[in-house]
């Protein structure tokens, strides 16, 4: 199954076609709700959008932050836009944009030294490892 369509952040963009089975078709058509289980693992920050993914809590920024107008964010802003070239958080710039509990949950990211790519994992389990069984009860009791 991983050659037809690799589970990256392609996956999530991925358009079904017609030689593709039942099954994977069914799994494509529930994309959006299976993104909601996607957490970034942040090592350069490069692929990572700051405000639209999760990647430093089960939800992203602008939800946590109730942002509802896109207009009011920059959306092409990266995480890397805020790692210093010490591979450290730049917290100024980070404060004017994140309240103090955004702040903090930023803060304990520990961010690799080597310039390795970000990761994708599944942030609903504990050892952040995709299941089919974790998936099914995720589409089955989706969030509200």
């Amino acid at each position: 199954m991983h050659r037809r369509c690799p589970i990256d952040e392609n996956f999530f963009s991925a358009e079904p076609k017609k030689s593709y089975s039942w099954a994977w078709k069914c799994i494509l058509k529930n994309q959006r709700q299976f993104w909601k289980g996607v957490r970034w693992k942040v090592d350069n920050g490069m692929s990572i959008n700051f405000w639209l993914d999760s990647w430093c809590a089960n939800e992203s920024l602008a939800k946590m932050l109730y942002v509802t107008y896109a207009a009011l964010i920059d959306t092409s802003l990266k995480v890397s836009h805020f790692i210093t070239c010490n591979n450290e958080w730049n917290v100024a710039k980070l404060q004017p944009l994140v309240g103090r509990a955004q702040l903090q949950l930023i803060l304990t990211i520990l961010i690799s030294f080597n310039p390795i790519p970000d990761l994708i994992c599944w942030g609903l389990s504990q050892w952040q490892i995709y299941t089919s069984r974790l998936g099914g009860v995720h589409l089955q009791y989706p969030d509200p």
